[in-house]
């Protein structure tokens, strides 16, 4: 059977118009693989850069303590343990309350009731010592540990001194620091990025190129640094306390640091 003149046109028409819209799509495609690639007409990978580090500093009076507390308790019955830490408990949280410290900034971290044993060695004779001794069950004990935090900071001594006096067995880890530390650490990477610009600036003069915009950037947030004397005390509880002069907490400034690294790429 053989096409007519007519049906020869169509069939010319209709592969024209299928190869111009594969044409349109193979290009439409290509052109977006290629704006796919960050430099165009490049090797990925193959821009010339520069790295530089910066280091920078804030500093901040603190405005909050955070206290720790143990509160410990012995006996050879469970339940009287349990009552005397508890007695103890809830005259360190009415103390506290009184101080105008809210329920949040109180927190147990620990809590504790394990048993006591000995290790009772029995008697020698004259030929013969057992090689061990027997472990016996001699009571149980109770431990507390209780976290703080005084947000009236110029109150901290006087609720060291008060808590002293209730019968706790040690007060330690005592922290001086700023409440707000997002702003301060923020302080400090903007010193820290100036201080890596201005060394990006002056490198690129010296090298005769032109900075570009920034490659990649990182961060280092360093130790902060408290006042001397002020990171870390610990007051034993041993002897009577009642009567005692409430410590004073003197609480100077605290240096937060950041060391950031910035990577330009140049011309």
């Amino acid at each position: 059977m053989m096409m007519d003149e007519k049906d020869k046109k169509v069939i010319v028409k209709f592969v024209s118009i299928f190869l111009g819209v594969a044409t349109v799509f193979v290009a439409v495609k290509a052109l977006a693989e290629l704006r796919s690639y960050q430099y165009i007409g490049r090797t990925p990978g193959s821009v010339n850069v520069i790295t530089v580090s910066g280091s920078g500093e804030a500093t901040a009076r603190p405005d909050v303590a955070e206290v720790s507390f143990v509160i410990t308790a012995e006996g050879s019955k469970v339940a009287d343990v349990q009552k005397s830490a508890t007695d103890v408990e809830k005259k360190a949280l009415a103390f506290l309350k009184e101080k105008g410290i809210d329920d949040k900034d109180v927190k147990t971290s620990n809590y504790t009731l394990s048993p006591r044993y000995e290790y009772r060695q029995p008697l020698c004779t004259s030929t013969y010592c057992p090689p061990s001794g027997v472990r016996t069950l001699t009571g149980y004990e109770v431990r507390e540990d209780v976290l703080v935090k005084v947000r009236a900071i110029d109150t901290a001594g006087s609720v060291v001194g008060g808590l002293g006096t209730l019968g706790v067995t040690d007060i330690s880890g005592i922290t001086l620091t700023v409440d707000d530390l997002d702003t301060v650490k923020r302080d400090a990477r903007a010193d820290a990025i100036k201080d890596a610009q201005q060394k990006a600036e002056t490198l690129a003069e010296d090298l005769g190129v032109s900075l570009t915009h920034i490659v990649s950037f990182n961060e280092d947030n360093g130790r902060p640094m408290y006042a001397v004397g002020v990171e870390k005390m610990s007051l034993g509880m041993g002897g009577d306390t009642a009567g005692a002069p409430a410590p004073t907490l003197p609480t100077g400034e605290n240096t937060y640091h950041s060391t950031v690294s910035i990577t330009y790429e140049i011309d």
